[in-house]
């Protein structure tokens, strides 16, 4: 076994935790008396992120000079997820009674988490890949910095409904244009 296909196991661990507490929400948050469109939207749009970012994983096969602090770093994208998950889907999920109640509530630790993955995104990109910080690869990552502060200041459903689009759609754009093959950060 190559030391590529052993890192490859941990954090595929990671990003299996985190999709499974996603998966295992969906049934509770979908629940007709009790979902919240903007929710379900932030689980799709965490579920999609996973996937291109495992899929984004492939490009570390050809990595060099691993160390113990490379390797933490790629195991802090699975981690950042799994928060992100456990933000969006609690222990049991099963007893939220509103999940726009809950998602209001909650909102402040999902928008700091995903502005802390995006800044960990430049970091990781800077220390793994030797990229420059705010290099042109990164745009659709820095792009997504934008709607963190009307998420954090707005209690209006209908900015928040346009946010979790805007999330939609960008990581949609990616999955079917720079993220589609894989290893695709090195093709960047």
């Amino acid at each position: 076994m190559d030391l590529f296909n052993y890192i490859s196991i941990a954090f595929s661990f990671v990003y299996t935790a985190a999709a499974l507490r996603l998966l295992g929400g969906i049934s509770s948050a979908t629940n007709k008396q009790s979902r919240y469109l903007v929710h379900l939207l932030f689980i799709v749009i965490q579920l999609i992120s996973i996937i291109t970012s495992f899929w984004g994983a492939w490009a570390l096969r050809d990595l060099e000079g691993w160390k113990l602090y490379k390797f933490l770093i790629v195991l802090m994208d699975g981690a950042l997820y799994y928060f992100i998950a456990t933000v969006l889907v609690p222990e049991n999920p099963n007893e939220i009674k509103s999940w726009k109640d809950y998602y209001y509530k909650n909102k402040h630790k999902l928008y700091y988490a995903i502005l802390t993955f995006l800044v960990y995104i430049q970091l990781n990109a800077y220390v793994l890949t030797d990229q420059k910080l705010f290099h042109p690869a990164q745009f659709f990552h820095l792009i997504g910095l934008f709607p963190i502060y009307f998420g954090l200041k707005s209690k209006n459903h209908k900015v928040h409904v346009v946010i979790s689009l805007y999330y939609l759609i960008l990581v949609l754009t990616m999955m079917f244009t720079v993220a589609s093959k894989p290893g695709w950060i090195d093709q960047l």
